[in-house]
């Protein structure tokens, strides 16, 4: 399942639902402080609660605070935000919709309701406080095929087409109708996927704007996921150890995406003992000998996190649909990084879009990016339906969400009247024409 829209509403500086056309290459443009790092957030945190049923707002990278912090500042007594997905389930579009409150003496985000959207109707999920894995069914409309339920979070944990044939009360005529409803739905009863399965079926990880500091000597330590990068230089000892076949491969690209960056010639990792949990460095060649990765150009510390991430394979610590596609949101991957260096990552991007199931939401400030993916686009690497352009314009208080596109020859399409408006006073002022 492939996610191809992100809504968001009532969040910020968002006011009516806005929707992002999400593609495997989208980038997300606009002024500071026009709610990109807050939708890439949004997206993170809808992620987590999907696949782990669990809300955070504030994993990091990500630090947006109590549900005061995140609902929109507005006149509305009832305050409530909602997150969605559209994804694709064999060929049709199906949505999860998922409404936040504030509970009764709580401060954090809380689930009030999902809603399962279809193109011809809708399974509304009210929550309960309870965790009983029954649901009741409440109300429902045969003709417009819209039911209503009250559950309890377990129901949902365990959700699958027989939950919904065992586990499910209510007037015969609604259950009978819902059932019916459903098997329309899936390719069988028996099948191990659903529409409803979006969290078995994506990964997704995100990185902070500034990664770690490199240091010149590493002690070995557990690996985990960091948005920061500071596990990377852990995981490439290890692979290098343990992995040659790997090692070989991702050295591979790393090197050849950093000769063409013009960023490093090689790279490796020089154990500075005998056993594996001996100290070592990272060393790369940028001219002349290998060099400590702390005593050359910033950039090159700051990207390798970032192709790290690209290469690696999907989160191996629960089911993997086999149409997984690895979803990497990315905070301003041009930093410390020369134009040429941000134009070959952009590059690097599309190819993994298309050949490794690669989803890339990259908030930038670099046009040297956008150009290299149109760019790409024209010479066919990236078709133009696989590559979103959002700009996030201010309008007062408010945001307004657009989604630009391109044809075959990398022209866009929807741009708004304002876009760009700023290059274009500054090409006029330095021309003379403007003051």
């Amino acid at each position: 399942m492939n996610i191809t829209q992100f809504s968001i509403e009532e969040v910020r500086c968002f006011a009516e639902r806005q929707n992002f056309e999400i593609r495997p290459l989208t980038f997300l443009v606009g002024e500071n402080s026009t709610g990109k790092t807050t939708a890439l957030g949004c997206f993170q945190a809808l992620a987590n609660y999907l696949i782990e049923k669990e809300v955070d707002f504030n994993r990091p990278p990500y630090t947006m605070g109590i549900f005061g912090d995140i609902v929109r500042n507005s006149k509305k007594t009832e305050k409530v935000f909602k997150l969605g997905f559209v994804y694709k389930y064999e060929n049709q579009d199906v949505g999860w919709m998922v409404e936040f409150v504030v509970k009764k003496e709580g401060i954090q985000p809380a689930v009030n309701s999902l809603t399962l959207q279809f193109a011809d109707g809708q399974i509304i999920f009210n929550l309960t406080d309870e965790l009983y894995r029954d649901a009741q069914l409440i109300d429902f409309d045969v003709t417009r095929n819209q039911f209503r339920l009250d559950c309890g979070p377990g129901f949902l944990t365990e959700l699958s087409l027989g939950v919904f044939l065992n586990f499910l009360n209510g007037p015969s005529e609604g259950k009978i109708a819902l059932e019916n409803y459903l098997k329309t739905r899936v390719s069988s009863v028996s099948s191990q996927y659903g529409p409803w399965d979006i969290w078995q079926t994506i990964s997704v990880f995100s990185t902070a704007p500034i990664r770690s500091r490199p240091k010149r000597t590493y002690d070995p330590a557990r690996v985990f996921d960091g948005p920061e990068g500071s596990d990377v230089p852990m995981q490439l000892m290890q692979i290098h150890t343990t992995q040659e076949v790997r090692w070989k491969a991702l050295t591979h690209v790393l090197v050849e995406f950093g000769k063409r960056s013009g960023l490093f010639q090689d790279i490796e990792i020089k154990n500075l003992g005998q056993s594996l949990g001996a100290p070592f460095q990272l060393r790369v060649k940028v001219r002349g000998p290998n060099t400590n990765i702390v005593d050359v150009g910033y950039g090159v510390s700051q990207i390798v996190p970032i192709l790290i991430q690209m290469l690696a394979p999907p989160d191996s610590r629960r089911p993997i649909y086999p149409a997984e596609r690895r979803l990497l949101l990315f905070q301003q991957p041009e930093v410390h990084l020369h134009p040429r260096a941000q134009a070959e990552l952009s590059s690097l991007m599309a190819k993994f879009a298309v050949q490794h199931q690669r989803t890339f939401i990259i908030e930038t400030h670099s046009d040297y990016m956008i150009d290299r993916a149109r760019i790409e686009i024209r010479k066919g690497t990236i078709s133009p339906e696989d590559v979103s352009l959002i700009y996030l314009e201010p309008k007062g208080r408010v945001v307004k969400v657009h989604n630009i596109h391109f044809d075959e020859m990398a022209n866009m399409i929807g741009v708004p009247k304002h876009y760009g408006e700023f290059f274009l006073k500054e090409t006029d002022r330095l021309m003379g024409f403007a003051k």
